[in-house]
């Protein structure tokens, strides 16, 4: 018998892009996946997988543009926070816009025509692998998986990294990153019938020079991620005992914003599938 193997792509932003390299190599070494959970960059790589995109095709668009150009934003942290205030502080005067019946905030509207263009504009029904998008409700602070509807809507609301993209409004919620929730969505792969999961974690690592009061915020958030992640997995391997891979591309040094380093980001996750092609196989196997 061979087992149904569910990709849980986390996040990371352009760390995240590792999950390309991942999908081509398993594609590679005809790996056949079952279903696909992500979160944040995970689910848009893992939706490009999801729909039978062209992954070669994705990897040669995402290589050549300047993806910070196009989702105006900077790798500068600083840069980033005087963004994030001035924004809150019109917000302040003028109310949030976000919130208004019917809006469509302008910095959504770049991320959703990307997204749109790597899923060929699909609804998860069109999906050739059932695949879930992680979400987080804003003000209830409830994790929502979506599994249904528009897949670059989804992704969108899955990317909104709180204070740099506004919520995204979907059925009376306002959604953000699920990352602040399950950054690695094994608890998901699990729920969706996954019965052996390959967690690809791209998340910060704590190894980061803290030298700054925002440096120290940074590092907090980095420590209770890291935490939570270490929770997930270990309540998954719980369950899954030795069905549960558990892969970490070599990307820690990738800044969030840090899409200029997208071709190693891929060939990381390349790399790292490689190093563990053997036991990725035997994960498919039912014993006897």
């Amino acid at each position: 018998m061979t087992r149904k193997l569910g990709l849980a792509l986390g996040g990371g932003g352009a760390r995240g892009l590792a999950h390309l390299g991942v999908l081509l190599t398993l594609d590679e070494a005809e790996i056949p996946v079952s279903l696909i959970a992500g979160t944040s960059m995970g689910a848009a790589m893992g939706a490009t997988k999801a729909v039978g995109a062209d992954l070669h095709m994705v990897r040669g668009v995402l290589e050549s543009i300047d993806l910070n150009d196009l989702l105006q934003v900077t790798d500068s942290t600083l840069r980033e926070v005087q963004k994030i205030i001035g924004r809150s502080l019109m917000e302040y005067v003028r109310g949030s816009p976000w919130r208004e019946e019917g809006a469509s905030p302008h910095d959504l509207a770049r991320l959703c025509e990307l997204f749109s263009l790597l899923t060929a504009g699909k609804d998860f029904e069109e999906t050739e692998i059932p695949f879930a998008a992680v979400t987080a409700d804003l003000e209830t602070g409830e994790r929502v998986v979506l599994r249904e509807g528009s897949l670059a809507t989804a992704i969108t609301a899955s990317t909104s990294v709180p204070g740099v993209f506004s919520p995204v409004a979907r059925d009376g919620r306002f959604l953000i990153d699920g990352g602040i929730l399950e950054k690695l969505p094994v608890d998901t792969v699990i729920e969706m019938g996954g019965d052996a999961v390959l967690a690809v974690d791209t998340g910060a690592p704590l190894d980061r020079a803290v030298e700054t009061y925002l440096d120290a915020i940074l590092q907090s958030q980095r420590a209770t991620s890291q935490y939570l992640t270490n929770l997930q997995l270990m309540r998954a391997r719980e369950t899954l005992e030795e069905r549960l891979i558990h892969l970490r591309p070599n990307v820690g040094w990738i800044k969030m914003f840090g899409f200029e380093h997208t071709r190693e980001a891929i060939q990381a996750g390349e790399e790292v599938v490689r190093t563990r092609l053997e036991d990725i196989r035997a994960l498919l196997s039912e014993p006897g």
